[in-house]
């Protein structure tokens, strides 16, 4: 007999129990048992096609199996993946030609020179556009497709896992700007690296306390088994529960029962504890302790991470930047030249002063020491890239070390020199902060600023501040700390230098500490970039061709992957931005 007549038996006979079935009942009762058998008809005129109980039989395999299905809120797979491409196409476009006229715009550049707004319109914006569209068209696509000719043999963690991977790889070698590539591959991959760190730790917590509550389970059974009490009442530990404590003590309170017990009742038994019992107690209580203290050190680590990843790439900018000044970006030496005021007593020459530290503590004859009976300008001439720094000492001056001279050659005081500096700092970041500042708060907190806007302004002029602070805290870390080292050990050190940048780097405490880790981060790719320029330079290792292009593709496969199926692992500002370009999916 097929499905469709053994279906079609089934529903006759069951009109037929639900006809009998109406008599024996009351209006209301019949009411709703008439109606609980309709909803099973309906239901079973559903699957009455040997299609629909395969189809059927597959559904519920994929909710036992956890495959994924899509849902698009009312768009079809196809439909997700083209207003997806299109999307990002425009928006990655508007994106990238206001960041092209943004440095004029603030500069006023574009009341003079109108015709930079045109600028904008070019073929590397239109390479960005069609990179950011190809990654989450193709993603969208791919994982769909995916899920629909795997039919929910895979978990979404397969599925995003290669669908990233493949987005990742098309979208990169559509980039044809190779420096930009590079960049958001290196930002790519460092938020790939943090938020997989922050998964594995998690899933290392979860493990943690499940075997801590495997541990203390296990330890309550065996305590409860390990009591032997005579009797019917059955007691937890050494005690029973309150209601049958106080009525056996209103029995006993009766007159001549006690006597009567006393005749009548067996020897006196006692409570008896298994010696294993006490020793598996023991021997839990210490796994749990273990177990604790490591929790108590993955929070710690996790408070402390970020400020450690600060130090750890400061140290290592530090380090490029004295002794290896040559692999800086042109940019990158203007823009902490503008910093820390060195631009103003160097003009587009303090790459050629940072150098000349770095070779005279490297090597240098003294140390790093001015011998006596020598001012600075003299020894200043003697060394190779003299032309570049001489100019700016005076005359009459005698520095105790080559390095402070160089840094603050108006003045022999290294807290004079401080002061110069951090005069120069403050300023220039609060102009690089409060606008930014600003952009935040109109774009993001629109609603905070209208509701209450003297209390959004303070914490805006409080945010700019503090931000300022940490930043000329930084730069007096990095140039003038090494000033308090030297005159501590009395050299130049190649050490001293390292230390300065650790120090350097505890200066992102100041911040909010939501911020930390963007700032970390951010040095992070810094650090990460310079020292594979500088192992290049010093043969350490070759430069892999298309590396951008793999490392970008597993990034992607990992950010992905983290987004799709653990979107809590990521930062609630960094989640809210990926929603908004990749969507749900």
């Amino acid at each position: 007999m097929d499905v469709g007549n053994t279906t079609y038996l089934l529903n006759a006979f069951i009109e037929a129990i639900a006809r009998i079935t109406s008599y024996a009942l009351t209006d209301r009762e019949k009411e709703s048992v008439v109606q609980g058998f309709r909803q099973f008809h309906e239901r079973l005129e559903r699957f009455k096609s040997s299609a629909s109980l395969r189809q059927l039989a597959i559904e519920s395999k994929r909710r036992r199996e956890g495959g994924a299905t899509c849902h698009h809120d009312g768009k079809t797979c196809t439909q997700n993946a083209i207003r997806g491409f299109l999307k990002a196409f425009v928006v990655g476009y508007a994106v990238k030609y206001v960041l092209d006229i943004a440095p004029h715009a603030i500069s006023l550049n574009l009341f003079s020179k109108p015709s930079l707004l045109l600028r904008g319109f070019g073929r590397d914006t239109a390479s960005f556009a069609v990179f950011l569209s190809a990654a989450i068209g193709s993603y969208k696509a791919i994982l769909c497709s995916m899920r629909h000719m795997l039919d929910g043999k895979t978990s979404d963690y397969t599925n995003a896992l290669v669908a990233g991977v493949v987005s990742g790889f098309i979208a990169i070698k559509l980039d044809r700007n190779r420096s930009r590539r590079v960049a958001i591959t290196l930002y790519i991959a460092s938020r790939a690296l943090q938020y997989g760190c922050v998964w594995l730790v998690d899933r290392w917590c979860a493990l943690l306390q499940r075997k801590e509550d495997q541990i203390r389970g296990r330890s309550l059974k065996r305590s409860q088994s390990a009591v032997d009490v005579p009797g019917n009442d059955t007691l937890t530990g050494t005690f029973g529960r309150a209601a049958d404590r106080d009525k056996s003590n209103a029995q006993l309170k009766k007159p001549g029962l006690m006597q009567q017990m006393a005749r009548t009742s067996p020897p006196e038994q006692h409570v008896r504890w298994s010696p294993d019992a006490v020793d598996n107690s023991c021997e839990a209580k210490k796994k749990i302790w273990r177990i604790e203290l490591l929790k108590k050190a993955i929070s710690v680590v996790r408070k402390c991470a970020p400020t450690a990843l600060m130090s750890a790439s400061v140290t290592a900018i530090v380090f490029v930047l004295v002794f290896h000044t040559e692999v800086l970006p042109r940019g990158y030496m203007n823009f902490l030249g503008k910093a820390s005021g060195y631009d103003r007593i160097y003009p587009r020459k303090s790459a050629s002063a940072i150098t000349s530290v770095g070779s005279e503590v490297l090597h240098g004859r003294h140390h790093g020491a001015i011998p006596r009976g020598t001012t600075t300008k003299e020894y200043l001439s003697t060394l190779p890239l003299a032309r570049d720094i001489v100019p700016a000492a005076r005359d009459g001056i005698r520095h105790n070390f080559v390095a402070c001279g160089i840094f603050h050659p108006h003045t022999t005081s290294c807290v004079h020199g401080m002061l110069s500096t951090a005069l120069v700092s403050f300023p220039y970041a609060l102009k690089v902060y409060a606008p930014l500042n600003a952009a935040v708060l109109l774009i993001f907190k629109r609603a905070k600023l209208l509701r209450d806007p003297r209390h959004a302004l303070l914490a805006l002029a409080k945010s700019s501040a503090r931000s300022s602070l940490f930043f000329t805290l930084l730069v007096l870390g990095i140039v003038n700390g090494s000033c308090m080292v030297r005159s501590l050990v009395g050299r130049d050190t190649f050490l001293g230098y390292l230390v300065t940048g650790a120090v350097g780097g505890l200066s992102v405490l100041v911040e909010a500490p939501s911020r930390r880790v963007e700032l970390a981060m951010y040095c992070f790719l810094r650090a990460v970039e310079n020292l594979w320029d500088v192992g290049i330079k010093r043969g350490w290792w070759k430069n892999i061709r298309h590396a951008e292009v793999a490392l970008f593709s597993a990034a992607m496969g990992i950010m992905m992957t983290i987004y799709q199926n653990d979107p809590a692992t990521i930062g609630i500002t960094y989640h809210s931005i990926l929603t908004r370009v990749f969507g749900r999916n």
